[in-house]
């Protein structure tokens, strides 16, 4: 970046803070704010680059602040992303999940009436964490593969209700081998669960996570066979979601390009992203957050991240025409033994 666009993006960050008065800070507290920010997530950067970061940083505490001054029941913190903008944050962290246009084309059985899931008197909340079906939150990095760290987790905790025993899958397999995906430039759970229907999935020991495209080299001799197929769950219906997260973990996308993601700390979404799905993520259960009622989302984004790497999305069925907050309930699919 030139030294003149490094000045105009400064000027007009400090000009913005200028204009509201509710945004003044002194700016050795702002520098100091920085200097252990970068010390905590271990950032360096070469001087020619630091005056622009710390512009986006700034910028992005500021959100940070009114946001959380407008809303009580979700907060945002300065993450690990804050250097970030928000064109940045979505190029490297989202867009991994693929819509798929196959099914429209599939056949589904059909009632005259819809099947009312809300006539299942379910448990006032579920947690497979709390059974121990559930792996330790893990980073996809800069590589689009959240459909396989989503795929990955179904599968671990479809095993371990089959079995008894936690394994941890490996999400590279798919990436360098799902041959109906597309690796680190995004795929889909449902292709993925074909997939590992066919050949099974070897554990991440045997064939660890690189975060970038690699060529196959599985071993069907080290694969463990986890599912014949998979499933789909009634869109739109969060009883529905709610009647299959009492059997098991369950895929699902949501749309995580918005700054309510980016810089998620704690707290239910109930707004501000939509259900332009870009983002694989899995369901491991459902629970009273406060006064709001939440989907637990297991991420892949590393522990640092939200609630320890999980974030809390609100279990409306009115939202976005009833594809749910940040469509949740748009999409969802189990891997079925």
């Amino acid at each position: 970046m030139r030294k003149t666009s490094l000045l105009l993006v400064i000027l007009s960050v400090f000009a913005i803070g200028a204009m509201a008065s509710s945004f003044r800070h002194d700016l050795g507290e702002l520098h100091s704010l920085w200097s252990a920010w970068k010390s905590v997530h271990s950032k360096n950067y070469h001087s020619n680059e630091e005056p622009a970061r710390l512009a986006i940083f700034i910028q992005n505490y500021r959100k940070i602040v009114e946001f959380n001054r407008q809303n009580d029941h979700v907060k945002l913190a300065i993450n690990k992303f804050a250097d970030m903008t928000g064109e940045e944050w979505k190029a490297h962290h989202t867009g991994g999940y693929v819509s798929n246009s196959r099914r429209a084309q599939e056949k589904v059985l059909k009632f005259s009436e819809p099947v009312d899931f809300g006539l299942l008197s379910l448990p006032e909340s579920v947690d497979w964490r709390a059974k121990g079906a559930v792996t330790p939150v893990k980073n996809q990095q800069q590589c689009g593969s959240c459909w396989a760290f989503s795929t990955t987790g179904a599968l671990e905790s479809l095993y371990f209700i089959n079995n008894n025993k936690l394994l941890t899958f490996s999400e590279q397999q798919i990436v360098d081998c799902d041959p109906q995906d597309e690796g680190c430039n995004g795929g889909l759970p449902e292709q993925a669960f074909e997939y590992t229907a066919e050949a099974g999935i070897e554990t991440e020991q045997d064939y660890p996570y690189t975060a970038r495209d690699g060529k196959c080299h599985y071993d069907q001799s080290k694969a463990f066979k986890v599912n014949t197929g998979r499933k789909s769950i009634t869109p739109q219906n969060a009883n529905a979601l709610k009647a299959a997260l009492t059997v098991q973990p369950v895929t699902i996308g949501i749309e995580a390009d918005q700054q309510a993601f980016q810089f998620y700390s704690s707290g239910v979404i109930k707004s501000g992203c939509g259900d332009n799905l870009d983002h694989a993520v899995l369901a491991v259960g459902y629970a009273k957050v406060g006064n709001d009622e939440a989907f637990i989302v297991k991420n892949s984004w590393g522990p640092e991240w939200g609630s320890n790497g999980y974030v809390y999305i609100s279990t409306d069925n009115k939202a976005n025409n009833g594809n749910g907050v940040c469509g949740i309930l748009g999409d969802p699919v189990v891997p079925t033994a």
